[in-house]
């Protein structure tokens, strides 16, 4: 029987919506008359409780390439691996049975494989849900372009793709390389492709040469990873993966995969666990704990100490098998900045109380809860952000006292609490910021800015316009401020052209504050007028104006710039 150039492995357990599908992807999709390819395919059907196995027996009774069996083991590891062990082509390939595969996506990795002589060729991927496309492979470097002959360390971003199904392998290689699939109950194929990497030459190919498809259900490899076991399963050959990373001793290659581990897999794979569990039960996952206790032990404590907040607070919990105070940081499916001011004041309170992460680092994100991310909660009625702050008054307490520099707002807070509910509820009428914009546009060539301020017996006000180093400002005295609002005119032209941001100086009874002005885009009327115009700026709820140059203005920037040129050939 003559050798085929492919065989193409496809472990299955009920998939009889999808399967059909990713089989005709292959045998009728892969081969044209322009391209043709020899290839095989082998199902192996792990105990399949759906028409799984009729199905495919009935694709392998119209198709001699395609070969169907049962497998000796259960799980998807052992399946994979007695397909290849049926496997007679001279290059090597696996896909899901739910999934699907480009037309040519073998014939192109062939190819490239063919031109140069390499252990395995990769390409790029998409992954398709119920209501988007993600194309992960798009913040990857190491996929920007076509590439040859590669090591791990020529293309360390090469190590975020750790699916085994797109990519085509030389049995040769394969065989020298010893490399198997574990018998683990989900993402069966890190360990084995970090394996790959980390030993062959590869080369990148840019056609996209896979389709993944996440779907619902209690077999696809997401429901797994709720429960304690898939977390093990994950962290078991996660810690083998780390191993062999270590040892190879490559600086980068090593940073990229604690950058994978510890800000995106790892931290996916406790999420998903914990976000699925019904109970947190700690005796349980105590294993898993053990495991997160090694895998952070082989790295740098940077790795921890640079993820963002909620990150870092996550694993330092877990190491201290505080695994509920975890499920209670991250809630529920929903970002960080987008969940409610008692949700996040409720979750700040436990991070502290877990001493996981010293006092003085929790300031910036206490702040940001009722000075942020307070504006667009929409839960929040009447007083109810001045209860919040009451209700946590011994967690703002401890963050200022430890921290170095409390900062203006939490200083403004501080003393309110002193004083009593009455002052604190006027403090934090304006999410804790005195000064906020109740109306901005442009009209008849000027600016036109009203702000209201929930200053405290306030000494002076101080608006500011600035650009670069130019500024305009409009003081007003305690007098002019006794209406608790405040109107700026200014006209356009007196602008030099570029971006103008405007922010706020003053004293009160509680102490000096400066900040940029909150500007909603609710509050703004006409936006654009000649030469200028009102834009978005980046951060916090804020807007600015764009002033166009002059034609003087621009004829000044022409001859600095040219005189720059001559002044840096004299130079040479």
């Amino acid at each position: 029987m003559a050798v085929p150039e492919l065989s193409v492995v496809v472990p299955t357990r009920d998939l009889g919506p999808w399967v059909g599908e990713l089989l005709s992807s292959i045998l009728e999709d892969q081969s044209t008359e322009q391209a043709p390819l020899d290839l095989e395919v082998i199902l192996v059907d792990d105990a399949s409780t759906d028409e799984t196995f009729e199905i495919a027996q009935t694709y392998a009774a119209r198709d001699a390439r395609l070969t169907v069996v049962c497998s000796p083991g259960t799980g998807g590891g052992q399946a994979r691996n007695h397909g290849v062990s049926l496997a007679r082509g001279e290059f090597l390939a696996f896909a899901d049975g739910d999934d699907l595969v480009p037309r040519g996506a073998y014939a192109a990795m062939l190819r490239k494989t063919r031109e140069t002589g390499s252990d395995m060729v990769v390409g790029r991927f998409f992954k398709l849900f119920s209501d988007r496309v993600w194309w992960p492979v798009r913040v990857w470097p190491a996929f920007d372009e076509e590439r040859t002959l590669l090591k791990l360390a020529d293309a360390p971003s090469a190590l975020r793709n750790r699916a085994c199904w797109n990519r085509v392998f030389r049995r040769s290689f394969w065989d020298a390389a010893q490399i198997s699939f574990p018998d683990a109950t989900r993402s069966n194929d890190i360990e084995p492709m970090v394996h790959a990497l980390t030993t062959a030459r590869f080369d990148i190919v840019t056609e996209t040469v896979y389709v993944y498809r996440d779907r619902p259900g209690p077999g696809s490899m997401t429901a797994k990873s709720h429960s304690p076991e898939g977390l093990i399963s994950y962290l078991e050959q996660e810690l083998r993966c780390a191993r062999r990373i270590v040892e190879l001793g490559d600086p980068k290659v090593r940073a990229e995969y604690a950058s994978l581990v510890f800000a995106a897999d790892g931290w996916t794979a406790i999420v998903r666990a914990l976000r699925g569990m019904s109970v947190i039960d700690a005796a349980a996952l105590e294993p898993a704990r053990l495991m997160i206790c090694e895998l952070v032990g082989l790295f740098d404590e940077g790795v921890i100490d640079d993820l963002d907040d909620v990150k870092r607070w996550g694993w330092r919990l877990v190491e201290s098998g505080k695994w509920a105070t975890v499920a209670r940081l991250i809630g529920d499916d929903v970002r960080w900045e987008e969940r409610t001011v008692a949700d996040l004041l409720e979750s700040l309170r436990l991070v502290a109380d877990s001493g996981v992460a010293p006092l003085r680092t929790l300031r910036r994100p206490l702040v940001d809860v009722v000075t942020t991310i307070a504006l667009s909660d929409e839960t929040l009625v009447g007083d109810d952000l001045a209860d919040l702050v009451l209700k946590h008054r011994d967690l703002f307490t401890a963050v200022a006292e430890a921290a170095d520099d409390p900062g203006w707002r939490l200083s403004r807070i501080l003393v309110a609490l002193e004083d009593g509910p009455e002052l604190l509820r006027q403090v934090v009428a304006g999410a804790t910021d005195p000064v906020t914009a109740t109306s901005l546009s442009l009209v008849d060539g000027h600016v036109h800015l009203r702000l209201t301020h929930t200053t405290v017996g306030a000494e002076g006000l101080r608006v500011v316009f600035a650009h670069d180093s130019r500024r305009r400002t409009f003081d007003y005295d305690a007098a002019e401020l006794a209406s608790g609002e405040v109107e700026v005119a200014l006209s356009t032209s007196t602008l030099a052209g570029g971006r103008w941001r405007v922010r706020f100086q003053g004293r009160d009874a509680l102490g000096e504050f400066d900040g940029p002005v909150v500007i909603d885009a609710d509050v703004i009327g006409e936006r654009s007028a000649d030469r200028a115009r009102i834009v978005e700026l980046e951060g916090r709820a804020r807007h600015g104006i764009d002033i166009d140059p002059s034609i003087g203005e621009r004829g000044v920037r022409k001859a600095r710039r040219v005189a720059g040129r001559i002044v840096r050939r004299v130079r040479r």
